[in-house]
């Protein structure tokens, strides 16, 4: 999965870019009280290793559910 559409995936479910250093993006999200943070690193066209993407789903699990990023 590329990063573009791992943050397409965040920013629709209501994340926001908390702020960004060089190819390192800081996301929040916050979904009835729940507040998760994750970091999405590499630029846009880049593939996103299977442990990051792994990470990233763990980080965001409490406010998306288990398992987010496959929907």
């Amino acid at each position: 999965m590329k990063a573009r559409e791992v943050i397409t995936k965040i920013t629709s479910q209501g994340g926001e870019l908390i702020r960004q250093r060089g190819s390192h993006r800081f996301f929040r999200i916050e979904v009835n009280g729940v507040v998760a943070h994750t970091t999405v690193s590499g630029k846009d066209r880049d593939d996103i290793p299977a442990g990051l993407l792994s990470k990233i789903d763990r980080d965001l699990a409490p406010a998306l559910g288990k398992g987010w990023t496959k929907k």
